[in-house]
């Protein structure tokens, strides 16, 4: 796995860099940048960089306009914003920028690793202690939790309950003895059903609906 590191304190790089390498699993290669300018150089002559852990506070560029430009250098880049603040406006607007997670710098260091992971299976990742269920707010209108529980399947609904407990695709698979793939079916299903963008809108739902 090849990893893009970009905050503007080295110590900081310096202490990522090390829990990583340890915690992988498997070889990792880390490429660092300290301020937005490099990182659009990094990812623009890299194509092989997997995913970049981007502070929001950084010399060069507004944090959140950052996130959309960097996605556009390299549309197949999966982003993780890690960031010191924790206001869940911040994490709204960041997801909504183009974000594939957002990871706060208070976090544990297994939850970081946790959060690349899960992004790179496709999941939406935001760690504690942002909540989603602040961060994202519920589609307005009228809500009708007997009518969207209608809309699924007792086992689309079991799923959608270990999404609000943020599971990964693979977690729901061991808890619910399920294939990985199946499971990733349930969720293409639910978000279709319950005309959701992503797993953190089905989340709220979720919440909301009592599961």
């Amino acid at each position: 796995m090849k990893l893009l590191l970009a905050d503007d304190h080295s110590l900081f790089r310096e202490g990522i860099r090390m829990v990583l390498e340890s915690l992988a699993g498997e070889p990792l290669t880390v490429v660092e940048a300290s301020d937005f300018p490099q990182v659009l150089a990094r990812v623009r002559t890299s194509n092989d960089i997997d995913v970049a852990l981007v502070d929001l506070s950084m010399p060069g560029m507004d944090g959140l306009s950052a996130i959309g430009a960097i996605r556009r250098a390299a549309p197949d880049l999966y982003l993780v914003v890690v960031s010191a603040s924790e206001d869940p406006q911040v994490v709204r607007r960041a997801l909504d920028a183009g974000a594939h997670g957002y990871i706060s710098k208070s976090a544990g260091s297994a939850e970081m690793m946790k959060g690349i992971r899960s992004v790179l299976e496709g999941d939406i990742f935001v760690a504690p202690p942002v909540s989603a269920a602040e961060a994202v707010p519920a589609k307005p209108g009228d809500f009708d939790a007997e009518r969207l529980r209608a809309l699924l399947t007792p086992r689309q609904r079991d799923v959608l309950a270990m999404l609000r407990q943020g599971k990964s695709n693979k977690e729901v698979a061991r808890d619910l003895s399920l294939a990985e793939i199946t499971v990733k079916l349930h969720v293409t299903a639910i978000l279709r059903s319950l005309g959701c963008e992503n797993r953190t809108q089905a989340a709220i739902l979720a919440a909301r609906m009592g599961l």
